[in-house]
């Protein structure tokens, strides 16, 4: 250990505080850039717990190992980053420019502090002394500062168009055009004399008058239709008929509705009118839609699919407030509380008779806080007290799953808030756990989601710099977006990604990239073609409610107070437009999307091409019907519980890897007599292990439920799973069928082949 790190430091980080114990000691000669490359390729970003004992080490670090540490806290989203390179700024040049470039990263947005202090830092600041550090410092104002931040950035810079000294009115104008801000003709015309010129400062003007450009003719267009809204108003208010291009008519269609429709005063003046900007927006392309408040409040709860509670599935079943299944990371499992469990209680307030919603509004509440649960359970004689003390509790978006012979399973839901890490955490794990031979990245029927996150992937897998994804917007403006750390995942170790017509947006875009620059084999079906980008855009006059962000974390909390404008006794959004306004494009300059006509016709088709298409199999008809039949029954249902209630162990094991030998379940051959059918006794102990799997006893004693769906994600059924085995094991230089359980799932009866799954619809046991 180095002698700037106490013993707290070891305490603290363990493996990890090796690696920054390494890293603060290749920083000493290094150049400020350098440090914060180091910086954004280190591994620490990966883990978590570092960054306490880091905070330690501080006054005795060295001023490039302070930045080090500021650069990697703010990279995690740390904000005790912000004083650190607050104080850097009264340092030389190389280092305050260095901070600036880290409090850009946009972590310090909201910190009023941070905000503050650039502003103090400006002021002392003489533009003619160091032009690019004193426009660096403008521009990181106004691009991480809010509105009177960003006005005070411009009245900084227009300080620069007075200078006497040329080098700073040449900088000041560059820096002037990359704010976006409306130029005066004055700037315009030194970029002009500028682009004129050779070399970067040249090409960078041009760039700047281009967009320029392109600003005003967006501007111009916005006038043009403000100028006929007001012709429109003004013709309307002399009394003049109202034409099919008016949004008059929209108003008279409405009040048609309300008056004279049957059903017109069952909907509000607010219900049809959202129903008149969702169809608007449908007509355009399927993606761009509107939300009601309630509607993206529960948008916004998906992408950020955590609150803090006692980590459960409820609902009120047979009249009970019940646990349908733990989430195996929270309290209430950690506690004892399996599926099934009836909550009476909570905190002495009785669920009988209540609401879903009133009783999940007590459970949950501010994490660290205490709630006291009477649960009664079968089998026991009187209700039991527990003491859960309530948690963030992050729903399980990655499951993961060691398959045979290293090789690492891992199905990703969808592209939420933090999964890039949790990736990086299971393969993590993996490497410790032993040797990781390769990985399968399972994004069948993944929706998408965050394109940060779909970036955050590739960077476990693919080096710094490497292109993921490009983005290009009606208006002309391009955004690039590349890896930022170096690989987690050394190249040598193969890499399958499983993908289907259900895979979509974010999901192609890791898919698309990984298969462009050869680091994955794709495998599966043709993805859907989802390759659009969308923003969402408040209303004017209609915002959210506020609240207290006691957290800082920028997320309405459950626990956090906010201001109940309508008095509904619940917080509300405002309503939201998702727009189309941009299409992605992937490294090899090909598009994702499936571009459609007026009338929805394909005139284009989107979506990856696998690199080895592979169908899913299906049952013939005959066969489906059979199913349906004993599925009606309960056969396989009961045949499974009995087998779980006798021994749960040896099902589990069952449930893992059968062999397809029937002989392992206890009583097998009188149970298939008594179903009294034609199949195929393995398509009867297909259904029996897909009932054993779904199970929520058995997801309750191993503590985590199978990934996957059906016969989805059970290396012995999917053959989508197979074939990226089988490739992984070839580019591992390993003989597939030398691993028994391979050689026994994949030498078993064939299926028929076909492109559908029956295991992701139609008849199912056990949910």
């Amino acid at each position: 250990m180095s002698n700037l790190l106490p013993t707290l430091l070891f305490l603290f980080v363990q493996e990890s505080s090796a690696s920054l114990d390494d890293l603060l000691g290749e920083v000493a000669d290094m150049r400020p850039a350098a440090v914060l490359n180091l910086a954004d390729r280190s591994e620490l970003l990966y883990e978590d717990g570092w960054q306490d004992a880091a905070v330690e080490v501080l006054a005795e670090a060295s001023p490039n190992q302070k930045l080090l540490i500021a650069r990697l806290l703010t990279q995690s989203g740390d904000l005790r980053g912000g004083p650190i390179l607050l104080g850097m700024l009264d340092e030389e040049r190389e280092p305050s420019l260095a901070a600036l470039a880290t409090i850009k990263l946009g972590t310090f947005d909201a910190d009023e502090k941070v905000m503050d202090g650039i502003v103090d830092y400006i002021g002392g600041l003489i533009p003619e002394d160091d032009a690019e550090l004193y426009c660096e410092a403008c521009l990181t104002l106004s691009s991480v500062g809010d509105g009177a931040n960003r006005r005070a950035a411009l009245r900084y810079l227009q300080r620069t168009r007075e200078s006497a000294d040329e080098r700073t009115r040449r900088q000041g104008a560059l820096a002037l055009g990359r704010t976006r801000a409306v130029l005066t003709a004055d700037v315009v015309e030194l970029l002009e004399e500028m682009a004129n010129g050779f070399g970067s400062e040249a090409a960078i003007a041009a760039s700047l008058l281009d967009q320029q450009e392109q600003r005003e003719r967006f501007r111009s267009k916005l006038e043009a239709i403000e100028r006929a809204r007001i012709e429109g108003a003004e013709a309307r208010a002399e009394g003049q008929a109202i034409s099919p291009d008016d949004v008059e008519m929209l108003e008279t269609i409405l009040e048609m509705v309300r008056d004279q429709h049957m059903e017109g005063e069952k909907f509000s003046r607010e219900e049809l009118i959202a129903a008149a900007a969702d169809g608007m927006l449908k007509v355009v392309d399927p993606y761009s839609t509107h939300f009601t408040g309630e509607e993206y409040g529960e948008f916004w709860f998906d992408l950020n699919p955590e609150y803090g509670g006692i980590g459960a599935y409820v609902r009120t079943t047979d009249g009970v407030f019940t646990i349908v299944r733990p989430i195996y990371s929270g309290p209430a499992f950690e506690a004892g509380l399996l599926s099934g469990d009836k909550v009476l209680s909570v905190d002495g307030w009785s669920t009988a008779d209540q609401p879903d919603d009133e009783i999940i509004k007590r459970l949950k509440g501010p994490p660290g806080t205490a709630v006291g649960l009477e649960v009664f359970r079968d089998g026991w004689a009187e209700p039991r007290e527990y003491q859960l003390g309530r948690r963030k509790i992050e729903l399980p978006v990655l499951q993961a799953e060691m398959l045979p012979d290293g090789v690492l399973y891992l199905e990703l839901i969808s592209f939420t808030v933090d999964c890039g890490r949790l990736v990086a955490g299971a393969i993590r794990d993996a490497q410790e756990q032993g040797d990781l031979r390769g990985v399968v990245l399972d994004l069948r029927n993944n929706p998408g989601g965050s394109l940060e996150q779909a970036v955050a992937i590739c960077d476990v897998f693919l080096d710094r710099g490497k292109l993921v994804v490009t983005t290009r917007a009606r208006i002309g403006e391009v955004e690039r977006h590349a890896t930022r750390k170096s690989a987690l995942v050394d190249e040598g170790i193969p890499l399958t990604v499983l993908i289907n017509e259900y895979s979509a947006s974010a999901s192609e875009i890791v898919a698309g990239a990984m298969s462009v620059h050869g680091r994955a084999t794709t495998i599966g079906e043709r993805t859907h073609g989802k390759g659009s980008v969308q923003v969402m855009r408040r209303l004017p006059g209609l915002p959210d409610e506020r609240y207290m962000d006691g957290n800082r974390n920028r997320i309405k909390d459950e626990w956090e107070e906010y201001e109940d404008r309508n008095e509904n006794g619940q917080y509300d959004f405002g309503p939201r437009v998702k727009l189309t306004v941009a299409y992605y494009f992937l490294p090899d300059g090909s598009t994702i999307h499936t571009q459609r006509d007026r009338e929805g016709r394909v005139t284009e088709k989107g979506g990856v091409q696998p690199d080895e298409t592979v169908e899913f199999w299906r049952y013939e008809p005959i066969v489906l019907r059979e199913l349906d039949r004993l599925i009606e029954k309960g056969a396989f249902r009961d045949y499974a519980e009995n087998l779980i209630t006798e021994d749960i162990d040896s099902t589990i094991e069952l449930a893992e890897y059968d062999g397809r030998d029937v002989s392992r379940y206890e009583g097998w051959a009188d149970f298939y007599v008594s179903l009294e059918t034609f199949l195929d006794e393995d398509v009867a102990r297909q259904w029996v292990r897909r009932a054993i799997r779904n199970s929520v006893e058995v997801s309750d004693q191993r503590g985590r439920v199978f990934p996957g769906g059906g016969f989805r994600g059970d290396f012995q059924e999917d053959p989508q799973l197979e074939a990226a085995i089988r490739r992984i094991m070839i580019l591992a230089g390993r003989d597939t069928l030398a691993v028994p359980e391979y050689a026994a799932a994949f030498g078993g009866k064939e299926k028929t082949a076909a492109a559908s799954e029956l295991s992701d619809g139609g008849s199912e046991e056990n949910g």
